[in-house]
This record gives structure tokens, C-alpha cells and sequence, in this order.
């Protein structure tokens, strides 16, 4: 199987050397499953058809624009026949809609629609492809993030940081931006009794608003990841996405999840197998008194599956066989 990938990345990627999470690994798991890849980033975008004319892909993939507009215009005008499908990762015109949201909404739905084929790792895209007229099970696939495998114990010892022993412990992992809403749940711990600590990159103007019982500790290794949330009572999602890589990984743990009302609710439930609510502090109040209710959320987030990177990989794989086989 050959597979050529067009992105908005700089330049091709090295896919000898897996590397972050995603769409920055797959192609690297990809490569080492036997399959040939071709990467076409920005330096190479002028060159995509004598590219394409070389390699002879039996599969493009695209990402978003403006990367994706290229092979979709090529096969508009029937230069190519190849199967064309969009890897939808994010909800761009809400991620980017800041610039101007209409015009990126209209593009965003123009390459779904004009895309013979969708993987998406968010439910919530999921039911937005099938608004568009792409129907489940023939040409729109659901694949969720992964994880990593790997477990190494770590030297950090989140009771000995904690402002009160009796303290819960709640864990935020990932980017300290106000995009993701952390600086809602840095006020929203402010006099109860838990301990919130904030792993990845700390954010200066998050410092400067936290309170006593807020801990940052910096970016951790990804293998240390599990060792880490173990620790947590509690794992919060603040941001709006249900399909955000530290979910899946707060899945995997099987603690008691705190997320935000929105899109998350996609992907799991309130009160069954996760606290969804749109008000932090009395989420957090609540769970913090309810051990009952903590301990069924736990039990029950243990009932989703997940899967390891190259676990995903395989079903990205199989994806691209039934597409294949059908073109």
C-alpha cells in the first residue's frame, strides 16, 4: 500500500522517527507496518503532482486547508482518480474562528464535503460529517486517540506538595492556556479542599492568579504520564474538546474525570462515567463530597476501551484496506 500524505506541516516528515502524539506518530507506525509513505508538506506543495505522477499513491490523505485544497483541485479537474481522504483532527473554524469564523466554517465544510472519505478522532466531528451527508460506515470512520504503552515510574510525589494532607488531589494535564479554560479551574479551587496540580508548561499569568493549593509542576515525560495521574483523585478536562489526547489517557487511568459540558458529552456521560458540567466549582465541590458518586464514575469510565498508538494504527490500516478494496 502506498499512501501519500499532504499537510500544512513546514516539510516532510522524517517517519523513521515517531515523534509526539497523532498525526506526528502515525505515519511513523505506518511506515514500520510495511506500508510506503510519501509526506508532502509546505516546501513541497508546488511539486504535489509530479509528486503524485512518481509515487503512484493508492490513497491521498489531507489535512484541513489550505494543504487540502490542492489534491481536491487536481481531482476536480480529473488529473488524478486516486481516493482522497481528510483526516478531520480538529474543529478548526472554532479552534482559528478569532479571523473570521464564517469564511472558515464555510472551508472547513467544503474539503468534508469534497473529501471521498473522513477519519475523525471526535465524536462530536463524527456527527457534524454525517450533517454534510457523509454516512457512517461507508466513508466516515471514527478512530480515537491512542496511548502510549510505556510506564516508568516517576519522582514526583504529589502528597508531599499537597497544602493540606487531607486534600483531594486533582490533576489538569496538558496546555495552560485560557483557550482550554485552566485559568477557570485555578478559580475554581480557590477555598476548597483539594490540591490542583497543573503538569505541562506553566503560564506566568496563571501563576500570578493561582492560589495556595495550586501546584505547577513542568512538562513532564511522556512515559511518566500514568505514574503521575495515578496519584490523582480527580482528572479534569477543561477544554471544550472530546477529543483532547489527555482524555484518552485520564480513560486508560480509570479515575473519576471532571470535563466541560460541551463537546466532551459526546464522548462520555454525566453521572455515569464522568461529572460534566459547565461550572467547575461545584463540580469539583461535589465529587469532593461525594465519594460515592467518585467511586461509581471510576468504575465506570474503566468500561471504555482504549487503545495503544500502534493498537490505532492497525485501525487506521484497516480503514484504508475497506477503502481500498472498494475503490
Amino acid at each position: 500500500m502506498k499512501i501519500m500524505f499532504v499537510t500544512n506541516n513546514p516539510n516532510k516528515y522524517n517517519y523513521n522517527k515517531p515523534d509526539k502524539s497523532g498525526w506526528d506518530l502515525l505515519p511513523s507506525l505506518f511506515n514500520q507496518k510495511g506500508i510506503n509513505v510519501l509526506g508532502i508538506g509546505k516546501s513541497d506543495w508546488l511539486q504535489f503532482y509530479s509528486a503524485y505522477k512518481k509515487f503512484k499513491p493508492d490513497l491521498i490523505i489531507i489535512e484541513w486547508i489550505p494543504a487540502s485544497f490542492i489534491p481536491l483541485f487536481y481531482k476536480k479537474i480529473k488529473l488524478i482518480k486516486t481516493p482522497i481522504l481528510l483526516n478531520w483532527g480538529d474543529c478548526y473554524a472554532d479552534t482559528l474562528g478569532r479571523y473570521n469564523y464564517p469564511l472558515l466554517n464555510f472551508l472547513e465544510n467544503y474539503v468534508a464535503k469534497n473529501s471521498d472519505y473522513i477519519t475523525t478522532v471526535s465524536k462530536f466531528i463524527f456527527s457534524q460529517a454525517e450533517k454534510l451527508g457523509k454516512i457512517s460506515g461507508k466513508n466516515l470512520f471514527y478512530i480515537p486517540h491512542g496511548y502510549f504503552k510505556n510506564k516508568t515510574k516517576t519522582k514526583i510525589n504529589l502528597n508531599s506538595l499537597k497544602s493540606n494532607p487531607s486534600n483531594l488531589k486533582i490533576i489538569y494535564l496538558g496546555e495552560q492556556t485560557l483557550y482550554k479554560q485552566v485559568d477557570k479551574i485555578i478559580y475554581a479551587v480557590k477555598g476548597l479542599n483539594c490540591d490542583l496540580f497543573l503538569i505541562g508548561n506553566p503560564n506566568p499569568d496563571f501563576q500570578n492568579i493561582a492560589g495556595n493549593n495550586v501546584h505547577f509542576i513542568n512538562r513532564i515525560d511522556e512515559s511518566e504520564v500514568y505514574s503521575v495521574l495515578n496519584q490523582a483523585d480527580i482528572l479534569v478536562n477543561t477544554s471544550n474538546m472530546d477529543f483532547a489526547f489527555k482524555l484518552f489517557e485520564y480513560i486508560r487511568i480509570g479515575k473519576p474525570i471532571l470535563a466541560y459540558d460541551g463537546m466532551p458529552a459526546f464522548l462520555l456521560t454525566h453521572k455515569e462515567n464522568a461529572f460534566l458540567t459547565k461550572n467547575f466549582k461545584e463540580g469539583i465541590t461535589e465529587l469532593i463530597k461525594n465519594k460515592t458518586l467518585r467511586e461509581k464514575l471510576a468504575r465506570n469510565v474503566k468500561k471504555i476501551k482504549t487503545f495503544t498508538w500502534d493498537e490505532i494504527a492497525d485501525k487506521h490500516i484497516e480503514v484504508y484496506k475497506k477503502i481500498l478494496k472498494i475503490n
